[in-house]
């Protein structure tokens, strides 16, 4: 009796405590504008310790008072993310209108089920065992207390980001007032929690309530104490991972309830199989709910629902790096990075259709890399598209660039590209990234282009280091041969001699047929030392092209001598077509060099009957010789390494031909392609500048 006499007291002292501290708070918004979160809260708190205390008061009305309570309790989750919310900066609060979406959100479910409360659905009184009225949950009495739970859990969320985010002495300042709101927070979810296991009110809650309150508004005090009356604001972040999870976390609590109130329709609408069809309805919408979860375009429309109304920008960029960056941790070299790429895209940006289209030297195309196909498409340099890479050196929208009737055959059309971004390889744009339309139809923006910058930027970064680390390995490769080939020139040097005895002997005794026998087993054995030590050579290349001496060269009849061997050759048809009106200035010997590589290379090509032909023609300045032939072709794959020291084409090559051969070129000041179509020949092209040469290697 006691008690019962005493605890409505206690019940309105506590509540016009809260009551007049959240007046007082509130009057000093201006000056610290975060007390307005604490006012309001206050304020829904004292409200509910109002109707405890006249619940307790007056027996009969209970059931109305603690529907009003319940009524109350449901703002108490909005109120709690808004106070968490005003401990942010003014300009992440204008940033960041997402946090106020979520309160409004809040407030709006609470109206509603608060609406609901006051009827006989949530709450309702009957008689005991005892005899005694108790308060129990009626049909619906479910849903408010689940509701309190799932929203002040995202209030507890908010709460602990802002004392995370804070910073000493912020933190010192901020911790009471923090783990004061944690406390209501925290007893709300008990309390709806017990309410649900349990399915009956207590009169003692009340009093535990009264308990928790004082304890809560002692811990509040003392934090407004230690913070001196001063503003306390915070520099929080809230990712878009953890504003998706909210909106998702409500979604799928609106979705769960809204599928919870059809089932118990269907059960109380006492038809046949009502109930089942309840649970047919429920396991239905949990299997939709999973599939739903796991699709990646649903979950890309809702992150584009919340980054275009919450955020300002498309991406979370400092949890997109740390995740690119991550990506590429362990790829070291072009074929890891590429793979890598290729991923990331795929995770990054809601398309289907997405290429990677790397340089190749050998014919001056750029190749699809990235994913690889059986049969490989190629795009010309002279693309619209490429040219725009190359001279604006930035994003290129391929419908702003197309004119005319559209070319079914070109590959980029093909795959339906629509935004294509250039990746810089030791300066150059050696790649590019080709992205198709969204697949929600929303055209890619400045938030597009800026994340495709970073990601392509670094991508060009990595490549240009596993470019430098390849060429370094060659390097040291070449280094240790030149080694080698050190003691393998004394052999040679050895076998010499041994031959120019042998000629030197003949003069004498050529005509003894001993001595000629003697001398044949020589030769031989001296030819099988010979193929031996350049077996051992077999991966011999050159760090440089010879050195010779620039003098004027007629093409032409070089290119006759060249070819004056195959002449000779029945099996082959060689053609010699157009000349060079004046002569060029060149090294003589590397030209040389460099066309019977070629030619040799061409012949070699060729296992039955066919055909070489040989144009030379002058064109920009420049001199340029096309060497054809109707040979089985190189394979696709092995083009993009064909100028690489160490790598060659046929069985049993040196792989030091055409690498050779690029550096003379170069070394004069001109290029070197080659194309090639499996089974149908191949085609090396030479440019040779005709203006004078300045320097030389």
């Amino acid at each position: 009796m006691i008690l019962s006499s005493v605890l409505p007291l206690g019940i309105f002292l506590v509540a016009a405590l809260t009551w007049l501290m959240g007046c007082w708070l509130f009057i000093r918004r201006e000056t610290t504008p975060s007390y307005l979160g604490l006012a309001v809260l206050l304020g829904v708190v004292s409200l509910a310790h109002i109707g405890n205390g006249l619940g307790a008061w007056d027996d009969a009305h209970r059931l109305l008072w603690q529907r009003l309570v319940l009524a109350a309790e449901l703002f108490q989750p909005a109120a709690i993310f808004f106070a968490g919310i005003q401990f942010l900066n003014p300009a992440e609060q204008r940033e960041m209108g997402s946090r106020y979406w979520t309160v409004r959100i809040l407030t709006i479910l609470g109206l509603l089920l608060a609406v609901l409360t006051l009827t006989e659905y949530v709450l309702v009184e009957v008689v005991s065992d005892g005899g005694e009225p108790i308060i129990i949950l009626g049909a619906w009495g479910q849903v408010p207390y689940v509701f309190i739970v799932l929203a002040t859990t995202l209030g507890l969320a908010q709460l602990e980001l802002v004392l995370r985010a804070s910073s000493e002495p912020i933190r010192y300042r901020l911790k009471f007032l923090v783990i004061g709101l944690g406390g209501l927070a925290g007893y709300q979810i008990y309390h709806a929690s017990e309410m649900l296991l349990l399915l009956i009110w207590r009169p003692e809650q009340v009093f535990v309530s009264g308990v928790v309150a004082c304890i809560s508004l002692g811990l509040l005090s003392l934090g407004i104490v230690r913070s001196r009356f001063k503003s306390l604001l915070v520099n929080a972040y809230v990712s878009p991972q953890a504003l998706f999870g909210a909106v998702t976390l409500i979604a799928i609590g609106l979705y769960l309830l809204v599928v919870g109130i059809v089932g118990e329709w269907l059960r109380r609408i006492n038809q046949p199989l009502g109930a089942e069809f309840g649970v047919i309805v429920a396991f239905g919408a949990l299997m939709a709910l999973t599939a739903a979860m796991f699709s990646k375009s649903v979950r890309a429309e809702v992150r584009r629902l919340v980054t275009r109304n919450f955020y300002r920008s498309k991406y979370d960029y400092r949890a997109e790096w740390l995740r690119v960056t991550e990506a590429f941790q362990l790829a070291a070299t072009k074929e890891a990075i590429l793979d890598r790429l290729l991923d990331v895209l795929i995770k990054t940006f809601s398309t289907t259709a997405i290429v990677i289209w790397v340089f190749r030297e050998a014919d001056r195309r750029y190749f699809q890399a990235r994913p690889v196909i059986s049969e490989t498409s190629t795009v010309e340099s002279t693309h619209p598209v490429i040219r725009q890479i190359l001279d604006k050196d930035k994003a290129v929208f391929v419908s702003e660039i197309q004119a005319g009737p559209v070319d079914a055959a070109d590959p980029l059309v093909r795959m339906g590209a629509e935004l294509c971004f250039p990746i810089h390889i030791q300066g150059q744009p050696m790649a590019f990234v080709a992205l198709g339309k969204q697949s929600h139809g929303e055209p890619y923006g400045t938030d597009d282009c800026d994340l495709l910058y970073g990601i392509c930027h670094h991508v060009g970064t990595l490549l240009s280091q596993a470019v430098l680390a390849e060429e370094r390995q060659a390097s040291a490769e070449l280094e240790a041969l030149h080694r080698f080939s050190v003691f393998c020139l004394h052999d040679l040097k050895n076998l010499a001699a041994r031959l120019s005895l042998v000629a030197q002997n003949a003069e004498h005794h050529g005509h003894d047929p001993a001595f000629q026998e003697s001398a044949l087993r020589t030769v031989a054995d001296t030819a099988m030392k010979m193929t031996g030590l350049m077996t051992k050579l077999s991966r011999q290349s050159f760090s440089s092209p010879a050195v010779g001496q620039v003098g004027e060269l007629d093409l032409s009849s070089l290119i006759e001598e060249v070819v004056a061997p195959l002449r000779e050759d029945k099996l082959v048809q060689v053609h010699v077509i157009g000349r060079l009106g004046s002569p060029m200035l060149a090294v003589r010997e590397q030209i040389q060099q460099v066309l019977l590589n070629v030619v040799l290379n061409a012949r070699q090509a060729i296992t039955g009957q066919g055909s070489i032909s040989i144009a030379v023609m002058q064109s920009n300045g420049s001199a340029i010789i096309t060497v054809d032939d109707t040979g089985g072709g190189v394979l696709p794959h092995m083009l993009d390494n064909l100028f690489r020291p160490s790598q060659s084409s046929r069985p049993g090559g040196l792989g030091v031909g055409l690498y050779q051969c690029k550096k003379i070129i170069e070394a004069h000041g001109g290029t070197i392609q080659l194309r090639s179509e499996e089974g149908k020949g191949t085609q090396v092209q030479i440019a040779l500048p005709l203006a004078p040469m300045t320097e030389h290697s």
